[in-house]
């Protein structure tokens, strides 16, 4: 079978297709073939050596939106030609990939599978931060960070599903746009307008008592100045500077909380949990997916430098 692989860290030239062989089935385990692979910001911090690989040739991404064409011997939940969706599942970056039958959920009727390797890491990281990390209760107000991205959009659209209020940011007019049409209901463009004082205008002076973050680095001081009493910073991100200084002074007065959230580590049961929510909500049509850009899978370097130099908002896949 085919697959993107590279043999050396580097940029998006090192990767390559190649030959490899079809993997065998572990008797609780699928064989997915797959539609569609995700690719993420992580994929690319992986592929550079900011993160290391276990070995070369590695094939990249964690997402997938497939069918399944076999099934072990001891799996109940799943039947050859289920079409379902997956992450944190190594290797999708390939024609056939095993994967076992707990880490994969249903891909509704209506979606195609290019949806289930979009709406994957995206809603699965959002869908944690949210209600795992934060503990979002219905009523209350979260600011959002680049809601026109994979990750932002999806938990705009997850936050108000959920009776929450959103104010999200976006860096354009046309990013704005996208950002209103998942539910933000107050968007911020940030290099118009002073955030702080936006948020402060919309919470009647209180801030607001959740934060979701995508570059954290870039943003805290920010985020301290407009959270409020007790709040809490989810940090989904910080691509700029993996090591920021923490404002401990900030943080102490407002009585905050400082979040990590990593979706590969959180334990089997919240992701079990959440990708059945998710599924199920997705089902009732009641989400949607943002795609920016498909490629095929033979033009992978290409989706990898879209993703890096941010040039289409939502998510980049590559398609076999």
């Amino acid at each position: 079978m085919k697959a993107v692989a590279y043999q050396k860290h580097g940029g998006p030239e090192v990767l390559e297709i190649i030959e490899i062989d079809k993997p065998s089935l572990q008797p609780d385990e699928v064989l997915v073939k797959v539609g569609a692979s995700g690719v993420n910001p992580v994929d690319t911090y992986f592929r550079s050596g900011v993160r290391p690989v276990e070995q070369f040739p590695y094939i990249p991404h964690f997402d997938l939106g497939g069918t399944i064409v076999e099934v072990g011997k001891n799996v109940t939940k799943w039947k050859v030609g289920d079409r379902v969706w997956g992450t944190n599942i190594k290797g999708t970056a390939a024609e056939f990939v095993s994967v076992p039958e707990d880490k994969v959920f249903p891909l509704a009727s209506h979606l195609s599978e290019e949806d289930g390797a979009a709406l994957s890491m995206a809603f699965v990281t959002a869908y944690l931060s949210l209600f795992n990390r934060a503990k979002l209760s219905a009523g209350e107000t979260v600011l959002i960070y680049g809601a026109a991205g994979a990750v932002g959009n999806a938990a705009v659209q997850l936050a108000k599903q959920h009776g929450a209020k959103v104010i999200a940011t976006a860096s354009s007019a046309e990013k704005a746009t996208i950002a209103s049409n998942a539910g933000a209901d107050k968007v911020v463009l940030y290099n118009e307008t002073n955030l702080v004082d936006e948020v402060n205008a919309w919470t009647n002076n209180e801030g607001v008592p959740v934060i979701l973050d995508v570059s954290l680095s870039e943003n805290m001081e920010t985020n301290f100045e407009a959270l409020a009493n007790g709040g809490r910073i989810v940090t989904i991100g910080s691509p700029k500077n993996n090591t920021p200084t923490l404002p401990w002074r900030y943080l102490n007065m407002k009585n905050a909380s400082l979040i990590g959230v990593l979706l590969f580590k959180a334990p089997p049961h919240e992701l079990k949990n959440a990708g059945e929510e998710i599924s199920r909500l997705f089902a009732q049509k009641k989400l949607s997916t943002h795609i920016g850009k498909a490629f095929d899978f033979k033009d992978a370097a290409k989706a990898h430098e879209a993703i890096e130099s941010k040039s289409f908002s939502g998510n980049i896949l590559i398609k076999f």
